[in-house]
């Protein structure tokens, strides 16, 4: 409350920042959507200025159901389908990769249940959490890279990519900073999935899982099952 009585204070504009631009990222012409294929979308300008925690994957296409007739009324778009599209998501850099997240459907669901508010569920419902099931099979959904990585022809999958735009004093302290070669620091957790398949039918069970010791440590453990 102290701030009230600076009465001789000058107000303080933030032009750091100019302006902010989400550009669209398509893929390659002749990329298939089939099993095992690996899906790239690439950003190849130099001196960009991207915001990869605000951008995300748009997806659209249309449910059809073959077979049995009369079974379509029972076919529905299931929670997060869009994260079970993908097997494994990656993100690079310069060809280094950054993070990755195995098995994205379970791990984005198990993830969202302990995180999402539901306040926030209801917002998600754009991202397919939740999704409402069109009559007519159409769907389109914008999914935000931070709920997959803490990143069929009638389909069309993009990436929409905010790009930030600095003032010219910030600019130049960027690129001097680029020009120094000097390593930027990155902090972040990753998430990764351990899957035990068949349960032996005891009442102890003992189960050995792989970490690594000081900054790769676990600090949260989600632990699920499923019949």
């Amino acid at each position: 409350m102290t701030e009230i009585l600076n009465i001789g204070g000058e107000p303080v504009f933030d032009d750091r920042i100019a302006k902010i631009e989400t550009h669209t990222y398509n893929l390659y012409a002749n990329t298939t959507f089939k099993y095992s294929d690996e899906i790239q979308i690439l950003i190849q300008q130099q001196d960009l200025y991207t915001l990869p925690c605000e951008s995300f994957l748009y997806v659209e296409g249309t449910l059809t159901v073959t077979g049995a007739a009369g079974q379509a009324d029972n076919v529905v778009l299931g929670n997060n389908f869009v994260a079970f599209m993908f097997d494994e998501i990656r993100y690079e850099l310069d060809g280094v990769e950054i993070d990755h997240c195995r098995n994205v459907g379970i791990t984005s669901t198990l993830k969202n249940y302990v995180t999402v508010s539901s306040d926030k569920s209801v917002i998600l419902r754009n991202a397919g959490w939740e999704p409402h099931n069109n009559p007519n099979g159409y769907f389109n959904f914008c999914v935000p890279l931070n709920l997959l990585l803490e990143f069929c022809e009638d389909y069309k999958r993009v990436w929409q990519m905010p790009h930030v735009v600095l003032s010219e004093f910030n600019k130049l302290s960027m690129l001097r900073a680029l020009e120094n070669g000097r390593y930027l620091s990155m902090g972040f957790r990753s998430w990764d999935l351990y899957e035990y398949p068949l349960l032996q039918n005891t009442t102890k069970h003992s189960w050995a899982i792989k970490i690594a010791t000081q900054l790769e440590k676990p600090r949260y453990v989600v632990f699920a099952l499923q019949t």
